[in-house]
């Protein structure tokens, strides 16, 4: 199983010291075999410095603290290069033992996770997936844990390890659903995240089928509410999805009903522009690009497509323009190109010449600056 967090737990082997147990040594455990190199086991510090000033640090190194510190470097780094020695070890355990390791490491990371210890908690659990991958409430219970250590990064302003976590659980969460389709607390979980992303559409699909499976009565009005309030937000993903896909017709039967509610929300203008654009309406597209640029005057994208309005309406001066006020905000290949050929268009070829090189340096793979090239080399 592969995980995107490890990095963040890496620090915590540092609480782990290692002893060599030789293969002639008196340390036995029925079933286990010691390797003929001897075997490098891990100790917790706090055992070992327990010990030591308690002058009892031989008998701290039983199989119980081995084990628990075997558990531990095998939830902090899955790759160690001893785990699968560790496993053998932990596996004669279990079976000579009576010693339940699963069961083990579920109990290990709720304790943590009542006191607060939360990376020790993800620390267990995460031992316990990564030996047992399909144990749906490992899985389920590991998400919960990336979730409050995430909300832990926040607070600490720390958005990457906010996010990384953020992916992981969600990532988890669907495998649980997956693997348990009536999960109804993974589908309630599993929501936010695609919320979270934006996802509004997969966030209403995973909601209601959280509904169906049944949730407690608060948590089923807390997502009921949920779906009232992001109505808009699924007509507008449905809406820009059509246009995307060219059903410009389609799109705007979901995105106009919006406007009027919306009619400061920019990028909802921005995709209705792009509809009317693209069914050859250009009045109507450059009404609503004209409308964003007085909100917001610098909106590159927006000016670009206005720009092809123009372009398309043969106003080329006012293209040229346009471009110019684009390229000026941001020295994009696209929008160079764009105002080399309007250039290019009314005879300027030393200007086309200057704009359509630019894009070529600054990406000269892009097939779109390579096409202007040639179309350039006709005429200079």
């Amino acid at each position: 199983m592969k995980f995107r967090i490890d990095k963040y737990l890496l620090p915590k082997a540092d609480e782990l010291a290692f002893i060599t147990i030789k293969e002639d040594a008196e340390f036995h455990i029925e079933g286990y075999k010691v390797p003929k190199n001897g075997l490098n086991v891990p100790i917790k510090n706090e055992v070992l410095v327990k010990g030591i000033k308690e002058n009892t640090a031989q008998e701290g190194l039983n199989s119980m603290s081995i084990a628990d510190a075997m558990i531990y470097i095998i939830g902090i780094d899955p790759e160690f290069k001893y785990n699968d020695e560790y496993k053998k070890f932990l596996k004669a355990l279990e079976e000579n033992v009576k010693f339940d390791a699963r069961s083990y490491m579920g109990y290990m990371s709720r304790k943590y996770f009542e006191i607060g210890e939360v990376t020790d908690a993800l620390i267990y659990v995460k031992a316990l997936i990564t030996l047992y991958p399909d144990d749906v409430q490992g899985l389920y219970n590991y998400a919960i844990v990336c979730q409050e250590l995430a909300t832990q990064y926040q607070k600490d302003y720390d958005a990457k390890a906010m996010n990384d976590m953020l992916l992981e659980a969600g990532e988890k969460l669907e495998k649980v659903t997956n693997l348990d389709p009536s999960f109804a607390l993974a589908y309630y979980h599993l929501g936010y995240h695609y919320y979270n992303q934006s996802q509004y559409i997969k966030a209403k699909l995973i909601w209601e089928e959280a509904l169906k499976l049944g949730l407690d009565e608060d948590i089923a009005a807390e997502v009921q509410d949920n779906l009232g309030k992001m109505y808009s937000k699924v007509e507008y993903e449905e809406g820009y999805t059509l246009v995307f896909e060219g059903k410009f017709e389609q799109g705007l039967e979901k995105l106009l009903p919006l406007e009027e509610k919306y009619s400061d929300w920019w990028n909802l203008l921005f995709i209705i522009g792009l509809a009317y654009k693209n069914m050859d309406e250009i009045d109507k597209a450059k009404e609503y690009f004209e409308k964003i640029l007085r909100m917001k005057p610098q909106q590159v994208d927006t000016i670009v497509e206005l720009a092809l309005c123009e372009a398309a309406q043969l106003n080329m001066n006012r293209a040229i323009e346009l471009l110019e006020a684009a390229a000026k905000l941001k020295e994009d290949p696209e929008i160079l190109c764009n105002l080399g050929m309007a250039y290019l268009n009314v005879g300027n070829f030393d200007d086309a010449n200057y704009y359509i090189e630019r894009a070529y340096e600054l990406n000269p793979e892009d097939e779109v600056t390579i096409a202007c090239k040639k179309e350039l080399a006709k005429y200079v």
